[in-house]
């Protein structure tokens, strides 16, 4: 008993802590004593040992309770967490940026047009999903509007994990749990903090079309279905994928057909016909598998005459790491999950294939399409552990889930301190460089200022567009420029002339000067 009065005080002492680290803390040291995430691990740590040495009896409260509150806490923390961070300056030109520009110009009625670089944006990825964000730039245009319609969106993904868990389960209160397990994933929370990206809108319709499905709602199972086409090309994958899971795992056998045989073709169309219209050129993003061809037909082709080399690659460069944490979220209970982790399949493929490696990275947009079939199968796979002579164990299980879960999400806990989202007086001075931009004027600009001026019609990322920018935003703090050596800044009496590899030479005088944030006009 007196161990555990221990762990309890080490318990409150971590929690006082936590909270003067989030008060108090700097904003960038790395003080294992003072950084919000490594005390809220701590905590953590305590807490896990305190169950451990005497489990808490579970408080008897209402499943769809839990779910209300878990799922409006989700949108309400996360709007505030995205928001916040780009109002610190801590978003980017790629992907936020973009989706500001596009979908204000699709509120103004001017096309699918970006500047980021400039093309018509269906030439990059199809996302007429977009549109149904429209309305919110009718009265709310800007950044914000996409960042918290993304957070609420994913929140909405919880009804449906709660709904699929009570038709597999029959009891309400292990589907609350698995909602709350999927609130509090890495992987949603790494794609909501990664800015803005259509792929992520995926989730909840995946989520919401396996649920249909299971309640043999058809109609609804179509729209939801359409809906997550529309979010980008590569969506059509997830959807092959439901398209096999409802054939094997649910022996609908002509629906998985139409399903996955409509989205193959689909993404074929997509890829050799409707975004080449739109580019001039050839489908641009299947150079992340060269190794295995340069076009559909021909990457699809090697996978199956030559079936050693992805899986030679399958066991390199982090790849086992990455399934590790895409799995250790949900007590590896998906592995138990069988046929239903078939939908997952397709887009594993395409994360795991690839050479580049920000896509097996558990915390980016491209777990969107993998993520929801996971939940299904963690699902299945506890519903398969019934045969155990207890209840403790299944629950032991999500527990340990639930405790994984909150250690590798640890990261976010640093958005919560206060000098990460209090404006300091380098914020201050960038918006006020910001407020002397004319609205109309077109810029280029370094990246954390380009998500602030994406209601233009021309935004670039410095030093993208100098020839055709009116006005040149900078930190004059970060130069020289480490990563772009070519380009120089040099002050010649009252002109300010950036100079360019090719070689080119821009004149320019100060239109602002805010603390290190430097506006610059460019002289006719």
């Amino acid at each position: 008993m007196t161990g555990v009065r221990l762990l309890d005080l080490a318990a409150l002492g971590a929690a006082v802590w936590l909270g003067a680290a989030l008060l108090f803390w700097s904003g960038w040291s790395a003080s294992l004593l003072m950084r919000p995430e490594h005390v809220f691990l701590v905590l953590l740590g305590i807490v896990a040992l305190r169950l451990f040495v005497k489990p808490v009896p579970v408080p008897a409260l209402r499943p769809r309770r839990v779910l209300a509150v878990a799922t409006v806490a989700y949108a309400v923390a996360f709007s505030f967490i995205t928001v916040t961070r780009h109002f610190a300056f801590r978003t980017h030109a790629l992907d936020l940026a973009y989706y500001v520009q596009l979908t204000w110009n699709l509120a103004r009625g001017t096309g699918p047009r970006v500047s980021l670089p400039e093309m018509h944006a269906w030439g990059d990825h199809l996302s007429p999903i977009m549109y149904l964000f429209v309305p919110m730039f009718w009265f709310a245009p800007g950044a914000a509007a996409l960042l918290i319609g993304q957070s609420v969106a994913m929140a909405a993904g919880a009804v449906a994990v709660f709904e699929i868990g009570r038709r597999r389960l029959g009891d309400e209160r292990p589907a609350a749990a698995f909602a709350v397990l999927y609130l509090v994933n890495p992987s949603l929370h790494g794609i909501n903090v990664r800015d803005f990206h259509a792929a992520a809108i995926a989730i909840p319709l995946l989520l919401a079309a396996l649920c249909f499905a299971e309640a043999g709602r058809w109609w609804l199972f179509a729209a939801a279905t359409l809906l997550t086409l529309a979010c980008r090309e590569d969506a059509a994958l997830p959807v092959i994928g439901m398209g096999a899971w409802l054939a094997l795992g649910r022996r609908r056998w002509l629906a998985g057909l139409v399903t996955a045989g409509g989205a193959l073709a689909l993404l074929a169309v997509d890829l050799a016909w409707v975004i080449p219209h739109f580019r001039h050129e050839a489908y641009t993003h299947l150079w992340r598998y060269s190794a295995y061809g340069g076009s559909l037909g021909e990457i699809a082709g090697s996978l199956v005459l030559h079936p050693g080399h992805p899986l030679g690659a399958l066991v390199t460069a982090g790849r086992p790491m990455y399934l590790a944490l895409m799995l250790a979220p949900l007590g590896f209970l998906p592995l138990l999950g069988g046929w239903d982790l078939v939908g997952a399949l397709p887009a594993l493929a395409e994360n795991l294939l690839s050479s580049d490696p920000v896509l097996f990275n558990h915390r980016t947009q491209y777990q969107a399409f993998v993520l929801p079939f996971l939940m299904l199968a963690a699902v299945t796979g506890y519903a398969r552990l019934s045969t155990w002579r207890a209840g403790r164990p299944r629950a032991a299980i999500v527990v340990s889930a639930f405790f994984v879960s909150l250690a590798l999400t640890s990261p976010d806990v640093n958005d919560l301190a206060v000098a990460r989202f209090w404006p300091d007086a380098d914020t201050r001075a960038a918006f006020a460089a910001l407020a002397r931009v004319p609205p109309t004027a077109s810029v280029s600009a370094q990246d954390r200022y380009v998500p602030h001026l994406g209601l233009r019609e021309f935004v670039s990322v410095f030093p993208v567009g100098l020839d055709r920018a009116d006005y040149v935003l900078l930190n004059e703090r970060t130069y020289p420029w480490r990563s772009l050596p070519g380009v120089t800044l040099e002050r010649r009496g009252d002109t300010i002339v950036i100079a360019t590899p090719e070689p080119r030479e821009f004149h320019y005088t100060v239109a602002a000067h805010e603390g290190p944030h430097l506006l610059l006009r460019k002289l006719s």
